[in-house]
C-alpha cells in the first residue's frame, strides 16, 4: 500500500538524519538557548508566550525539512507560523464534516463556513514547500544529502523508472507541509499548556523545580536521558496529554475490507474516526475525577517511577500512530525543562489562569499572558 511504502521511507530517512539522536537534541538545544534569551528579555512583564514558543518550534522542523532555519523575525518565518496556526484553527472549525458530510453540500452552495479560507491556506503553505523543493533541486547533490528534501528527491530519481512509484514532488510538498502542522504546532501547544499548568498549579511546578535541581543542578543544559532519573515531570507531561487530550479527534481512516470489531461489523470503505479524547476521559479507565489533572496517576505508589497503561495513547496506536512520537517527546521535556530550570512561572498580578481549550486540530489554550521570573 503507497502509505506504507512512504511511511517506511520517511522514518528511514528521518532516522538517517538523527531524527530522535543527540544530533537533533543538540539542534533542539540551540533553539532553547536562544529563546531562553528572548524569555530574558521580558522577564517579569506579561508575555504571550505561545508567540515566542513557535518560532522555536517551527524552526526545529524547518531544520530537518529543509536544512535551514529561519530568525526569530524573519517576516517569512511569521507568516509561516500565522499560515500553520490557521490552518488548526480552520480545520478544526470544519471539524462538523467528518459527523455531518452530507451537509457539505449545503454549506458550500450557500458559501458558508471556512472551507474556501482553509484551501487558500494550506494553498500557500504547500507553495511555500514547493519553491524550497525547487531551490532544492538546483543544489542537490547525492554525496551530500542535507535534509529530509534532499534524500526525497533522490528517491524520487531512483524511483524514476519504476511507473507504479509514489514518489513525486507533489506528495514531497504535502508531507513537508503535514511534518510543519503536526510537528511544530502540536508540540507547541503541549508546551504552552505545560506552562499554564505550572502557572496554575504551583504546587505541580515546585516539585518539578525540585527534580531539575536535584537531577540536573542549574548550569548544566538538559539533555533527555535525564528524563529517565525525573520521574515527577514525566508524569506531569503524561497526565497533561491526557487531561487535555492534544489531538482530541486522530484523523480519518477508512477500512480498506469487510471486517468486525468486537462483535461490530464495519463494512468495507467505512470512515473510521479515533476519538481520543474519550480514552482519556473514560471514568473506568481513570477513574471518577477523570476531569482532575493528577500527575500521581501516571507515578507509582511511591513515587519513584513513571508508569504508562496500555490505554495512555496522546500519540495513537498501531502501525498509523505518530510517526514524530521519539521527537515530540524529546522536545517537549527538553523545552519545559530547560524553561524551568531558569525560571519560575506565574500569572500575571490580579489575573488567574484560564484553563479551558480551544478545539481546532488540537485542543489549544485560550491565547492569555504569563510571567516568567528568574529563579537564582
Amino acid at each position: 500500500m503507497p502509505w506504507k511504502e512512504q511511511r517506511r521511507f520517511s522514518l528511514h530517512m528521518l532516522r538517517d538524519l538523527g531524527f530522535g539522536k543527540t544530533r537533533m537534541e543538540e539542534h533542539i538545544k540551540e533553539e532553547i538557548l536562544e529563546l531562553l534569551e528572548r524569555i530574558s528579555e521580558q522577564e517579569g512583564k506579561p508575555v504571550k508566550h505561545a508567540y515566542i514558543l513557535a518560532p522555536s518550534m517551527s524552526n526545529n522542523i524547518a531544520s530537518l525539512v529543509f536544512g535551514k532555519r529561519l530568525k526569530f523575525d524573519d517576516p517569512q518565518r511569521e507568516r509561516l507560523d500565522h499560515l500553520v496556526r490557521e490552518l488548526g484553527r480552520l480545520a478544526g472549525s470544519l471539524s462538523w464534516q467528518l459527523f455531518f458530510p452530507w451537509l457539505r453540500a449545503v454549506m458550500s452552495t450557500f458559501n458558508v463556513g471556512d472551507k474556501g479560507r482553509l484551501f487558500r491556506v494550506m494553498h500557500e503553505i504547500k507553495n511555500y514547500c514547493r519553491k524550497e523543493i525547487q531551490e532544492h533541486e538546483k543544489t542537490l547533490d547525492p554525496n551530500n544529502i542535507r535534509d529530509f528534501v534532499d534524500g526525497y528527491l533522490l528517491e524520487i530519481q531512483k524511483k524514476s523508472g519504476d511507473p507504479n512509484t509514489t514518489f513525486r514532488k507533489e506528495v514531497l510538498a504535502d508531507l513537508s507541509r503535514a511534518f510543519f502542522g503536526a510537528g511544530s504546532e502540536t508540540v507547541r501547544v503541549t508546551v504552552d499548556w505545560m506552562l499554564l499548568v505550572c502557572a496554575a498549579f504551583p504546587e505541580v511546578q515546585k516539585k518539578i523545580h525540585s527534580e531539575i535541581d536535584e537531577v540536573i543542578g542549574q548550569e548544566r543544559f538538559p539533555t533527555r536521558n535525564d528524563h529517565l532519573s525525573m520521574p515527577f515531570t514525566e508524569a506531569a507531561i503524561a497526565e497533561l496529554m491526557r487531561w487535555k487530550t492534544i489531538v482530541p479527534l486522530n484523523i480519518m481512516r477508512y477500512t480498506l475490507q469487510d471486517t468486525e470489531l468486537k462483535g461490530y461489523f464495519i463494512p468495507k470503505h467505512t470512515r473510521v474516526l479515533s476519538v481520543i479524547w474519550a480514552v482519556d476521559h473514560d471514568t473506568r479507565l481513570w477513574g471518577k475525577d477523570v476531569h482532575e489533572y493528577k500527575p500521581e496517576r501516571f507515578l507509582s505508589q511511591d513515587g519513584s517511577k513513571v508508569v504508562k497503561p496500555e490505554y495512555a495513547i496522546p500519540f495513537s496506536i498501531g502501525k498509523r500512530s505518530c510517526p514524530g512520537k521519539s521527537l515530540a517527546e524529546i522536545e517537549v521535556f527538553l523545552y519545559l525543562v530547560a524553561i524551568l530550570q531558569k525560571f519560575e512561572v506565574h500569572p500575571p498580578p490580579g489575573k488567574q489562569v484560564d484553563l479551558e481549550g480551544e478545539l481546532g486540530i488540537s485542543l489549544q489554550p485560550k491565547k492569555q499572558e504569563i510571567c516568567f521570573k528568574r529563579r537564582h
